[in-house]
């Protein structure tokens, strides 16, 4: 594949994406999960499902007495090991056009507070850094990428997913929708020029609250969630037009397109709607896909699956999404704690589990050095044929 010019920028137009050229581009590709936050289920770190964050882990390490500076270094080590220069190759031998990095604001932040590391140099803030680089790999192949703010300052759900747990603090404190602002202009500014990044996506799974119990668990579908996620989805599209008002913003539905708005009421512009769909059922794929199709129509934006895993109907569901012209990301490129048999993932192995709870600085960062390339991992032949596949 070619590298990525200035004439690959990518907008909206219609029910889909164009580059400069007027050209059609869907993008189809996977996620980068568990690389800049990690997730208990999928990576190696203790934790059970659901019941443990990114957040929990940094706090057992200073709970220790390891400082800033000395978890830093850890999650560097993970980081420089669980994606490498190779897997943007491997991804772009398959036919990826797109990757989606899913990241948290405390790879930019050393605390809740806003406190950024490096505070008077981005460059060498460790989260501008990664995405630099990841950027970079992915244009040299041919590759977009969109950036996913998968965990928001206060919480965005009560879900782990977010790096927090039990929280969903973002909606009503402004201090924290003041530091998610100020990360996304900053964000912005540093790439509002760049072509291989294909979106900005504000905030993962807005309340993802099903299950979890707490004052602030609303339901996703109630007025309460929807009114107070417009909100955030509001006042951040409108700081990121300040400064950059040519790339495309993508916000998502959870877990009906019915949660958003006409964007029109708002003023948004160059807008993908997103869903993730993690329906198995053959009829609930046609009707998800369905509002996601009729959103496109009827609001003028471009439609997007973010997230997926449909079980036995994997390979209809990449049918369909080519079929609809809808762009769309597997969840996810590769898990640790994984059996054989396991279609999550492209790459799975079981690996052996860092217990930041009581595991020596060493000992935490053998397990997060070379056993975590993907290259001591096993290829997931079903999901990688896929892949190629649905991709060319």
């Amino acid at each position: 594949m070619r590298s990525i010019v200035s004439s690959d920028f990518l907008k909206v137009q219609g029910t889909g994406l164009v580059n400069e050229n007027g050209e059609v581009v869907v993008l189809k590709g996977t996620n980068l999960g568990g690389w800049l936050i990690q997730e208990s289920w999928m990576c190696p770190v203790n934790g059970i499902d659901r019941q443990w964050a990114n957040l929990d882990s940094i706090k057992a390490l200073k709970s220790r007495g390891f400082s800033d500076e000395i978890i830093l270094d850890l999650y560097n080590t993970y980081q420089d090991n669980w994606i490498t220069e190779t897997d943007f190759d491997e991804l772009s031998e398959m036919g990826v056009n797109c990757i989606r990095i899913p990241f948290w604001y405390r790879n930019f932040m050393k605390d809740d507070m806003g406190t950024y590391w490096n505070e008077e140099d981005m460059d060498n803030n460790p989260g501008f850094k990664r995405l630099d680089w990841a950027i970079e790999k992915a244009g040299t192949r041919g590759m977009y990428v969109i950036l996913d703010m998968h965990g928001c300052p206060g919480g965005q759900m009560m879900d782990h997913c977010c790096g927090t747990l039990g929280k969903n603090e973002l909606y009503d404190s402004h201090k924290y929708r003041q530091i998610m602002e100020d990360l996304w202009v900053k964000i912005a500014e540093r790439y509002k020029d760049s072509p291989v990044v294909a979106a900005y996506d504000i905030m993962n799974e807005p309340q993802n609250n099903r299950g979890y119990k707490g004052e602030k668990s609303w339901d996703p579908d109630s007025d309460e969630a929807i009114s107070r996620t417009i909100s955030v989805y509001d006042q951040m599209i409108k700081a990121i037009r300040r400064v950059d008002p040519k790339h495309v913003i993508t916000i998502e539905a959870i877990w009906t397109m019915n949660n958003l708005p006409d964007p029109r009421d708002y003023g948004w512009t160059n807008i993908m709607y997103q869903m993730h769909l993690y329906d198995t059922d053959k009829a609930k794929l046609d009707e998800k896909i369905d509002e996601l199709y009729s959103a496109m129509i009827n609001y003028g934006v471009a439609g997007y699956v973010g997230e997926f895993n449909n079980g036995p109907n994997e390979e209809y569901a990449m049918q369909q999404y080519n079929k609809w012209g809808i762009s769309w990301t597997t969840w996810a490129y590769k898990g640790a704690k994984q059996e054989q048999g396991n279609n999550w993932f492209l790459w799975i192995d079981k690996k052996e589990v860092a217990d930041v709870t009581c595991n020596s600085f060493e000992e935490i960062k053998r397990k997060w050095g070379h056993q975590v390339q993907t290259i001591s991992f096993h290829k997931n032949s079903t999901i990688a044929g896929l892949i190629s596949r649905y991709t060319r």
